[in-house]
């Protein structure tokens, strides 16, 4: 009796590693009726939108003082952007900051002490206009305000394109078209049919400065300083063979 039990653990044990067994290569096979494929897409543009930050501030003792000559700079800079025909439904200028400014002193026993030294007055403008050459142009050159007793400080301007979402979407159809060829180009030299779609993932969409050494971030890159951008995109098919 004992031998019998012995055998017919045996068999169940042989059933069952037969049953493992045949899943596992059922499974493999499973794996090798499909292909996954990576297609791309990539495409240079110019901004059309360009984005300019300046500030520029005031400092006096008196605040209605320092309240005049700020209201005086920026009617300077009214007429300075009119001049170069700059449309003004363009330009925003912000709220006034206003901040006490405070200098570190010392008395004749040596002891360290603040001394007011006046009221700041600081105040931001920025521009937001499709006249990109004429913003670059008025970003690089901003002397003769600076002549006329404005202390203004210009930041790098940043570029934008309008048309990004049709863009996207384009460069998505042409990476999916990409990948579908790849797609039968492999199930063709392997002896096969190409089957259904399986699966669609599209990749981080990347923006970066054309010709350039940028990296890719796995969250996706947008570069802003550059007129000039290449964009890139991937997407992952996965069919049926």
């Amino acid at each position: 009796m004992k031998i019998n039990k012995s055998i017919y653990i045996i068999s169940f044990s042989f059933i069952i590693v037969s049953i493992i067994i045949g899943v596992y290569f059922k499974s493999a096979i499973k794996k090798v009726e499909s292909i996954n494929v990576t297609g791309s897409a990539k495409r240079d543009f110019e901004s059309d939108i360009i984005v300019w930050k300046s500030k520029f501030s005031t400092k006096k003792m008196d605040l209605k003082e320092a309240y005049k000559k700020l209201d005086g700079d920026r009617k300077l800079i009214y007429d300075y952007l009119a001049e170069n025909d700059i449309s003004l439904d363009d330009v925003i200028f912000s709220s006034i900051d206003i901040s006490k400014k405070y200098e570190y002193k010392w008395d004749d026993n040596g002891n360290k002490f603040q001394d007011f030294s006046g009221y700041l007055l600081t105040q931001n403008l920025k521009i937001e206009s499709n006249e990109v050459i004429k913003i670059e142009d008025l970003s690089r050159d901003i002397t003769k305000l600076i002549d006329l007793g404005i202390e203004i400080q210009s930041d790098r301007p940043y570029y934008f394109y309008s048309k990004l979402s049709e863009l996207k979407i384009d460069m998505i159809a042409e990476a999916t078209r990409d990948a579908s060829i790849r797609a039968k180009m492999i199930a063709e030299n392997a002896g096969t049919l190409l089957g259904k779609l399986l699966k669609g993932q599209m990749g981080v969409f990347q923006i970066v400065a054309k010709n350039s050494t940028e990296n890719y971030s796995w969250g996706g890159t947008h570069n802003k300083t550059s007129k000039h951008k290449t964009a890139t995109v991937t997407m992952k098919l996965n069919f049926a063979i």
